[in-house]
């Protein structure tokens, strides 16, 4: 089957799919709404027409900014490179840090010179919104990464669950396709983009498909006429990479907080209308007129100041009367309180609110942030195994073929792993974290009854532990050969103090 069947099929499968997405981006996320073309009608210029509340636009971009600041902080270290299971020896997992920590450093100075971060945004945004989001690696000719708009992509499953085909249709700008594959066109396609303005785009289709061998075939097919393949590579990691909120079954596509508050985000935009529709006839009334050949009902206006001829004044028969409302506020305030309530509930955006008027402390900010990982979890672990590890991974690979790294820092297998240590990451470990502090603190408390009970524990195992959980560098603790050599030096320097001096300062 060529490129282009394949990628058709694929996006035949989703058609079911796009109705609903169109639906949430439209009250969600209402920027990137224009991208679907089920949207007719829909452009730049008229996304927010039919939206008339901003609370899910905004508890969504505050979600993303979470999951952005909380597990990949442009600023900081998100992951460590660590010693995999293969290694248990304590000098072998100490002679291999530096080159470990030579390779984060390298890794995220990548990641900070490709784009990583600005497209990481708008497809945690996508994840969010309609449930599945996507990046792609592209390394021509320099490392450089994209999102993949949920419009642009259709992805399939193989038996085990696995993503095993990811496609995407898209539009390449003449200039591009001059700049990266013009040797790669044959004479009369070179003729034509000749003709064509720089800003003028092609049709193109990128695959990705897994392989029996169980590496990814990454393909770039022009399509005009016979299809032309503008590349065509095999990797080890995938080069566009999905990741699903929560999985579906029966489906390779996602669900997340978008789509499950929908049915609450329209309700509440419904309702928001009419009561702004009431709010507007509150304000300006409605009147009912008697066409008796004195006043004209179509030239009147209503305005502060006017005079409007009238037949007669009399309370009895008079020309105009107001129509009077049939809007209760108080009844639509109450529904939509309950509505904003339920949507900031489904986007976690009550565990940061303030306590009160004083503002949360570093405790309460650790404490909410534990709850939203706790709330969470599977779809952080989902974001790190879908995601980031891939990421990490073929940027580590593309690396080491630009003999920029060693061959030994091998991410994923039983001698290197990954563990990641940003904020929202710790905040998954915070049980063991208070379990093995509060069993610490029972056993120094029954240790006053029983000194057996103080010794069962070993204190600095237990502390080397505590700080693993929170993310402290090892490479700042002492082994427990320095430990041993610093104890033996104070030792001797207790033993060589002069008795003498001791007796005559006696």
């Amino acid at each position: 089957m060529s490129i282009t069947k394949q990628v058709d099929h694929l996006f035949k499968l989703r058609q079911p799919w796009e109705s609903l997405w169109d639906i949430a981006y439209r009250y969600i996320a209402p920027e990137r709404s224009a991208i679907f073309p089920t949207s007719s009608g829909i452009n730049e210029t008229s996304i927010q027409d039919e939206v008339f509340d901003a609370t899910a636009i905004d508890h969504a971009e505050r979600l993303v900014n979470l999951l952005m600041s909380g597990l990949i902080p442009a600023w900081g270290r998100w992951f460590r490179l660590v010693p995999g299971l293969a290694i248990q020896d304590p000098r072998d997992q100490a002679a291999m840090r530096p080159a470990l920590r030579q390779a984060e450093d390298m890794i995220l100075a990548a990641l900070a010179e490709s784009n990583f971060y600005q497209e990481a945004q708008p497809a945690i945004l996508d994840r969010v919104v309609g449930g599945t989001g996507a990046l792609e690696i592209s390394t021509n000719p320099r490392l450089s990464i994209r999102c993949i708009p949920l419009s642009e992509l259709a992805i399939a499953e193989d038996t085990a669950g696995r993503i095993s085909h990811a496609a995407r249709k898209t539009r390449y700008d003449v200039a591009s396709l001059k700049r990266l594959y013009w040797d790669k066109l044959p004479e009369h396609v070179r003729n034509q983009l000749a003709e064509k303005e720089d800003t003028d785009t092609e049709e193109v289709y990128v695959t990705n498909i897994r392989t029996p061998e169980n590496t990814w075939e990454y393909r770039v097919v022009l399509k005009a006429g016979p299809d032309i393949e503008l590349e065509r590579s095999t990797t080890r990691w995938p080069r566009i990479i999905p990741t699903r909120w929560s999985k579906i079954a029966g489906t390779p596509y996602g669900r997340g907080p978008g789509l499950r508050a929908l049915s609450d985000v329209r309700a509440l935009n419904k309702l928001k209308e009419f009561t702004l529709k009431n709010a507007a006839l509150a304000t300006a009334g409605v009147f009912t007129v008697v066409a008796d050949g004195v006043l004209n009902p179509h030239t009147m206006v209503v305005e502060p100041g006017a005079f409007i001829p009238v037949a007669t004044n009399s309370p009895n028969e008079p020309s105009v009367l107001p129509l009077a409302p049939a809007a209760d506020f108080n009844v639509a305030n109450f529904s939509m309180d309950d509505l904003r309530s339920s949507i900031q509930a489904t986007f976690m955006a009550s565990q940061f609110q303030p306590l009160g008027r004083t503002p949360l402390s570093a405790t309460e900010v650790a404490e909410r942030t534990r709850e939203v990982a706790q709330d969470m979890g599977a779809s952080l672990d989902r974001l790190q195994n879908e995601l980031l590890l891939p990421v990490l991974r073929f940027v580590a690979d593309w690396l080491q073929k630009q003999g920029l790294l060693a061959d030994e820092v091998e991410i994923g297998d039983d001698f290197v792993d990954v563990q990641f240590v940003s904020r929202m990451a710790q905040a998954q470990w915070y049980e063991d974290f208070s379990s093995l502090v509060e069993v610490m603190n029972i056993a120094g408390q029954m240790g006053q009854i029983d000194p057996r009970a103080a010794l069962l524990f070993d204190g600095e195992a237990c502390l080397r532990e505590l700080a693993n959980l929170r993310g402290v560098k090892p490479e700042l603790m002492r082994s427990s050969d320095e430990i041993d050599d610093q104890l033996q030096m104070a030792q001797e320097m207790q033993q060589g103090e002069d008795p003498v001096g001791e007796g005559l300062t006696g």
